[in-house]
């Protein structure tokens, strides 16, 4: 057999999505994921698609969602809706909600903030606690976690790509250039290698291991069994601020018959079956419901953090035919597809790195 074009080692939203651009653009492509398909974060999220605040993020957001527009025409089990069903932010501090609901909309006006009050909200969700005030936002895709990476492990294995399970691989450095990768005492030649494993990454590039620009940010997720769950994505106002307490506010989202409720911030990996009650009794403070719904499991998630917030995308700097693409943080199921999209243009047609995600900026901080 000849040697692969490509190497991809990683099989989340962004190894798959890459594997399928890039074969379908005629490369010889295989992926190579130690565990199995979505493992990380991809299939251990809550399951929401939302635009990030951050305004470079916004741009592959929206292309992100028209890449799920075609993966869902392509009757690949991924179903997407034409319409967000729209991001409630939701807190008991009225004048806090109409703060932010005032900022994002001078920052990001595209979101059409609109502040909802007392009994509002409730009108809005029944499911919620009868005293919470709101920010809506007009974004927010509902999806069930893992479905679009394994939708786009079809399609790339459609056009061609092969995807090995269970195997782990390392990237094979010389003389300044890859020439493959190691898996056990087998080496295998190839001409370039994308690193597409989210919080691991760091670990597969010599230099960054001292020193990783990309590393783990736990969370834990509880899946659950409402009857009438909300239809919005749900969030309680202060969760990505980074501010002291935020690790301890919640998320809410339903997808294909399923509820999950997140999140805490952690920098070490925590034991779900212990952090999950407390989120639980706190995400049933604003939706009551919760007190009675079914555990249906619940788990661990590595949310794969760049060291200034903004994914790395592009070539390894000093390493010829190397690549990344991670990062992403709480958004890679909102943004992995576009900037999969991004990278595999570079690897075969040498596109200028966007600057803001090129990873050579690591090594200027």
């Amino acid at each position: 057999m000849s040697a692969p074009d490509v190497v991809i080692i990683g099989g989340g939203i962004i190894g798959t999505s890459a594997a399928a651009f890039l074969a379908e653009a005629g490369a010889s492509v295989t992926l190579f994921e130690r565990a199995e398909l979505a493992a990380g974060a991809s299939g251990r999220n809550s399951g929401a698609v939302q635009r990030p605040l951050d305004l470079p993020l916004g741009v592959l957001y929206r292309a992100t969602v028209e890449h799920y527009r075609q993966l869902a025409d392509m009757d690949l089990g991924f179903p997407f809706e034409d319409e967000p069903t729209g991001l409630l932010i939701v807190s008991r501090d009225q004048a806090a909600v109409a703060t932010v609901a005032l900022e994002i909309a001078q920052t990001t006006p595209d979101l059409w903030p609109q502040v909802l009050g007392i009994g509002e909200v409730q009108r809005l969700e029944p499911q919620l606690a009868p005293d919470l005030g709101a920010c809506r936002l007009e974004t927010g895709y509902p999806v069930a976690p893992a479905s679009a990476t394994l939708a786009f492990a079809q399609r790339a294995r459609a056009a061609g790509a092969l995807i090995e399970i269970g195997v782990e691989a390392q990237p094979i450095v010389e003389g300044g250039r890859v020439t493959g990768v190691k898996i056990g005492n087998q080496l295998r030649s190839a001409g370039q290698i994308l690193l597409a494993a989210g919080p691991w990454t760091s670990e597969l590039v010599t230099r960054w291991i001292d020193a990783p620009p990309i590393r783990s940010l736990w969370g834990v997720v509880a899946g659950v069994e409402l009857a009438d769950p909300p239809r919005h994505v749900i969030e309680e106002l202060g969760i990505d601020s980074g501010s002291e307490g935020a690790e301890r506010l919640f998320s809410i989202v339903s997808a294909a018959g399923a509820t999950s409720v997140g999140s805490i911030f952690a920098e070490r990996q925590p034991e779900p079956g212990k952090e999950a009650p407390a989120i639980l009794e706190r995400a049933t403070r604003f939706v009551p419901a919760l007190s009675s719904a079914r555990v249906t499991g619940v788990r661990a998630c590595a949310r794969p953090l760049s060291f200034d917030g903004r994914p790395l995308i592009g070539p390894v700097p000093g390493v010829e035919g190397l690549f990344v693409c991670a990062g992403h943080g709480p958004w890679g199921i909102s943004t992995g597809p576009a900037s999969a999209m991004l990278v595999a243009h570079q690897m075969l047609s040498s596109e200028t790195v966007v600057q803001e995600f090129d990873p050579a900026r690591f090594q200027q901080t």
